[in-house]
């Protein structure tokens, strides 16, 4: 019994101390050893053999790891459910992966770019000579997707990608209201796993002032989508009325009925409580219409 538990808490920690199983491998020759996925294993055997002519080949994670404990070198999944292996193209994939670093960083300042896997669909086995790479409208919202490139004869080849990176973006540190203006009192920039977002994370406070457009809860990222600029004239508040008559010019104040932007027009209550309509013409100042 003792034997027993001993040989188990042995299979146990070899278990534990196995390295982890990733989703993607690149190969350029169709024999894939153990040290082609764990160089740490001790024995290089056989796992598995790539058909021919395949560029990319999908493994149950399972498989591979029932091949590694039959080998004597144990190695955890990670979770992973399949194991994808993909050929290195002749030309590399260097140019292209930095294009891809290039294209997020455009879109996201801040992101740091831990790891870049491209894998090439069909048979992308050489690449064109000139590289440029076409992506989708909303590419910039996700961490894995799609581009292609325009081979030399003006073919589409698709690649799909995946990144794993982080970014720095505004969290709110309270619950905000709608309406509310954004400040260094109720916003904190903190690193965010980069996965699918519905919007741009703001990785910064604006230069003009901005306000949440919906109530969010604290400690969430806030997106491009949820705020809008602050009007230049808010509801209640004074502005200066602007009359020209010629050469001749009134100004008095009275009070918005409505908020509004530049060059909206808005109702406001003289001090009588009589109404006129006046066009914004800058910051709290209109000109009466």
């Amino acid at each position: 019994m003792i034997k027993s538990l001993f040989l188990s808490l042995i299979l146990w920690l070899s278990i534990l101390n196995g390295s982890e199983l990733h989703s993607n491998y690149y190969f350029d020759t169709p024999l894939i050893l153990s040290k082609n996925i764990d160089p740490t294993c001790e024995k290089n055997f056989e796992v598995l053999r790539i058909p021919d002519g395949k560029m990319s080949y999908r493994v149950n994670a399972q498989i591979l790891l029932k091949t590694f404990e039959l080998g004597g070198c144990p190695i955890e999944t990670n979770k992973v459910r399949f194991v994808n292996f993909t050929k290195e193209v002749a030309h590399g994939l260097t140019l292209l992966e930095q294009q891809l670093k290039e294209f997020f960083k455009h879109t996201y300042p801040t992101i740091e770019i831990q790891e870049v896997h491209i894998f090439p669909r069909g048979s992308n086995d050489v690449l064109p000579k000139e590289i440029h790479p076409i992506f989708d409208n909303n590419s910039y919202k996700a961490n894995r997707g799609t581009f292609y490139l325009l081979d030399d004869n003006g073919v589409r080849r698709y690649f799909d990608f995946t990144i794993d990176a982080t970014l720095s973006a505004l969290y709110t540190t309270q619950k905000v209201t709608h309406k509310e203006t954004l400040s260094t009192q109720n916003t904190l920039l903190k690193p965010l796993p980069f996965t699918t977002f519905r919007a741009k994370p703001l990785d910064s406070l604006p230069d003009t002032p901005y306000r949440f457009r919906a109530s969010l809860q604290e400690n969430v990222p806030i997106l491009d989508r949820q705020i809008e600029p602050l009007p230049m004239v808010l509801r209640g508040s004074k502005v200066s009325v602007i009359i020209q008559n010629g050469a001749v010019i009134v100004e008095f104040i009275a009070t918005a009925t409505q908020e509004g932007k530049l060059y909206d027009i808005i109702t406001v209550e003289k001090g009588d409580g009589k109404r006129s309509r006046a066009k914004i013409i800058g910051e709290n100042k209109v000109e009466l219409q």
